[in-house]
């Protein structure tokens, strides 16, 4: 299948060549594009980090050469991506942002710091709840990139609510007749009335459900609603 992967790069690259090694044809199209905020001075005290994406670890780790603390990670891809710049106590929640809480409610006792979007998907803080400080920390916007729909195309890759809405927004006559594949549910939702053939979810928030979803014996959740 000739299949739009509208994450960002370079994230985009690593799953177009996956797609690649399973005989589809992967265009890139990111339909978000990041951009590093000036650096806030002073940095909240803390004593670990957490990240929810492999951008927030590249653009932190462009901003602050510490690498020491402790790092949780919302899922395995971003804590390689820790571990590759430097970190060496890196855990993963192998999940989503409540999977993420969970981890650091567990697993931390001391400030952590959440260099991140200003835009975050999850409040992070809130999920974990009062036990812990949890300290959000802007780092990079994500703003919707002006791009052509790519076409022609059999299906389109979500990774994120935000590039599913930016997609609804802008590019709303591109999904009539085409497979949607989404990280989540939440990722689903702004999909599921501009008209595709079919919306499928991945059983889990990662890619490898996700890529999952073009197997016809692995379609992970039921098909939503079209």
């Amino acid at each position: 299948m000739r299949l739009w992967i509208t994450r960002t790069r370079p994230a985009a690259r690593d799953t177009a060549d996956r797609l690649a090694a399973l005989g589809h044809d992967p265009v890139i199209a990111p339909l978000l594009a990041v951009r590093v905020l000036a650096p806030e001075d002073p940095v909240p005290d803390h004593a670990a980090l957490a990240f929810t994406s492999r951008n927030a670890v590249a653009v932190w780790a462009g901003l602050n050469p510490e690498r020491a603390l402790p790092v949780f990670c919302v899922g395995d891809a971003t804590a390689d991506a820790a571990r590759v710049v430097g970190f060496s106590d890196v855990r993963s929640a192998s999940g989503d942002a409540r999977a993420l809480a969970a981890l650091i409610r567990h697993a931390a006792t001391c400030p952590v710091l959440v260099p991140g979007p200003t835009r975050p998907a999850a409040d992070l803080a809130a999920l974990v709840g009062p036990g812990v400080s949890i300290m959000p920390h802007a780092v990079y916007e994500t703003v919707e990139a002006d791009i052509a729909a790519p076409d022609p195309i059999d299906g389109i890759l979500f990774h994120s609510a935000r590039a599913a809405s930016a997609f609804a927004r802008r590019h709303a006559a591109s999904a009539r007749g085409r497979l949607a594949c989404a990280l989540s549910d939440a990722v689903a939702e702004p999909l599921m009335a501009l008209g595709f053939s079919e919306v499928r979810i991945a059983a889990r928030p990662d890619e490898d459900a996700l890529l999952d979803t073009l197997r016809p014996e692995t379609l992970g959740k039921p098909p939503g609603p079209v």
